[in-house]
């Protein structure tokens, strides 16, 4: 969880490139000399990335040693070795590809709604792993039909996705006041990301009410 709010301050703060085009070294050093606040900033995320990806290690380590071979915690386990590692190489990817600081292409929307749904991935599967690895829980709540779950999960999957990339177009294009918002929004010409910020309250919406709405019909 650090390392994905601190990776948001690396967004907001536009130190995606505090590191220039270099990676895994930053700016072509190991421990980067006379950095400056983008630098520290980016560097950090990256030292924080790999102290969570050397933890993953460790839990994968321990759960292919503590549970035989069919046990959901084992499976669970692989998963998310699996999650971190293409969570580190999309990771990469960005930099190398210099989808950071003013970038506003198509590619670094896709690649950071992609960054986050990955996140959410990594997070189910840890989450996943502490429940079937740990002692006797309470007994499971009643079962959701397979069709709402998957809608529910698709929702809150799109929810992400379009919020990633509204972050991304208020950090590359901030509006002063809500009004001024509004306005780009549906300004002639409009760049996508600022077209794409009003579908992400819109979908929002529709997974809360969705949701109670199921929920009350039980």
């Amino acid at each position: 969880l650090a390392v994905v709010l601190w990776g948001a301050l690396v967004r907001a703060t536009g130190s995606g490139a505090g590191c220039g085009g270099h990676w895994p070294l930053c700016n072509g050093e190991v421990l980067p000399s006379a950095p400056g606040q983008a630098t520290l900033i980016e560097f950090a995320h990256r030292v924080g990335s790999g102290l969570a990806l050397v933890l993953v290690g460790v839990l994968w380590t321990w759960a292919l040693r503590r549970f035989p071979r069919a046990h959901p915690a084992r499976k669970w386990a692989w998963a998310a070795l699996g999650l971190i590692v293409v969570e580190a190489l999309v990771g990469a990817g960005i930099v190398l590809l210099q989808w950071v600081g003013e970038d506003a292409s198509t590619g670094r929307g896709i690649s950071i709604a992609l960054h986050l749904i990955i996140t959410f991935g990594l997070g189910a599967s840890l989450a996943l792993v502490a429940w079937y690895g740990g002692a006797t829980r309470e007994p499971a709540p009643p079962p959701v039909p397979t069709a709402i779950a998957v809608l529910l999960v698709l929702g809150m999957v799109a929810v992400g996705m379009s919020g990633a990339v509204t972050a991304l177009g208020d950090t590359l294009f901030p509006p002063q006041t809500l009004g001024e918002g509004l306005a780009q929004d549906f300004a002639p010409g409009a760049h996508f990301l600022i077209r794409l910020r009003a579908l992400h309250p819109l979908l929002a919406g529709a997974v809360v009410v969705g949701g109670i709405r199921w929920a009350d019909g039980r």
